[in-house]
């Protein structure tokens, strides 16, 4: 039977470490810069939506807010930064939904105890591209070439698609030999490039539209959701095609848990407006993804069902 996780993606706002003191804590909220860090490369999704957000955000504040990218671990890295800063609200931190899933790989849980969840942002799909020139059709095809020959796959730092992908791999006996990359983007472009006969990457990224336009092979999606919204709906999932487990990604928002409440409110009240701008919407549908607000507690609740 297949297991699905449920990964929902916390592009998270880690407001940071300590207690606001003095003049600080009485000004208004926010009067100072804000920074974002993102846990994965530039020009991959989570990168871009931050960017997109970003910039209205920092209009609708009317303070500088500035994304930094701290790529490494899978995004773990940023959140580990994000926990020593101060809890003051001027610090964002990216953790995407496979945060969970990653950190017990890696042997470091995420306590959600440690984050305020202000909400998710965006689900989305997750998708297997072959190169056009690789000598096989079908995933049926892949698995038969695999056994006997090595094929590349390019690991575009989401952790969990590594590991949906080795298991993948072990279970039908596959010579699947994986390269890490730093971000969805340096996957797409070692694949078009011709480095790797394989990558996983989102909807969305430069991957996806070569796919769209008969530049790769969309071979199937990590994803239990399928890509019928897309006018896709031949396309298997890995579900149907016999992995041991998928995962669905969203991407979402939080900050330190021990932020000042009035800000966690404040900050997920600007954002929710960030994202159901029509403008904002407009951004990221060009890019086919699907902009959707999920409010905090629902987005608690889906996190702790991940944990679990």
């Amino acid at each position: 039977m297949t297991t699905r996780i449920l990964l929902t993606g916390l592009l998270g706002l880690g407001l940071a470490a300590g207690a606001a003191t003095g003049a600080h804590a009485q000004d208004a909220y926010p009067s100072e810069p804000i920074t974002v860090l993102v846990g994965f490369g530039a020009g991959g999704m989570t990168d871009v939506s931050s960017r997109i957000i970003a910039e209205k955000l920092e209009a609708d504040l009317g303070v500088r807010v500035l994304v930094e990218n701290r790529p490494g671990a899978g995004g773990l890295l940023a959140l580990d930064e994000a926990l020593e800063l101060p809890a003051d609200g001027y610090t964002f931190v990216s953790f995407l939904s496979d945060g969970p899933f990653t950190s017990v790989f890696q042997d470091r849980p995420v306590d959600l105890d440690d984050w305020a969840l202000l909400g998710g942002y965006m689900p989305q799909e997750r998708v297997l591209f072959a190169r056009t020139d690789a000598p096989f059709e079908t995933v049926e095809e892949l698995v038969a070439y695999a056994r006997d020959t090595p094929v590349t796959f390019a690991d575009g730092g989401a952790f969990w698609s590594a590991r949906v992908m080795e298991a993948f791999a072990k279970k039908n006996d596959l010579n699947i030999r994986l390269v890490p990359f730093r971000s969805g983007a340096e996957g797409s472009a070692a694949i078009l490039g011709g480095h790797v006969t394989l990558a996983e990457t989102g909807v969305g990224t430069s991957a996806w539209q070569a796919g769209r336009s008969d530049g790769l092979k969309i071979m199937a999606t990590l994803t239990p959701g399928g890509l019928d919204a897309f006018g896709m709906p031949d396309v298997p999932t890995f579900e149907e095609l016999g992995a041991d487990f998928v995962v669905k990604l969203q991407y979402g928002y939080a900050m330190r848990g021990d932020t000042p409440p009035e800000r966690v409110e404040a900050l997920a009240a600007a954002l929710q407006a960030v994202v159901e701008d029509p403008e904002v919407q407009a951004r990221l549908r060009e890019l086919d993804l699907t902009p959707r607000w999920l409010p905090g507690d629902a987005y608690q609740e889906l996190m702790v069902g991940v944990m679990d």
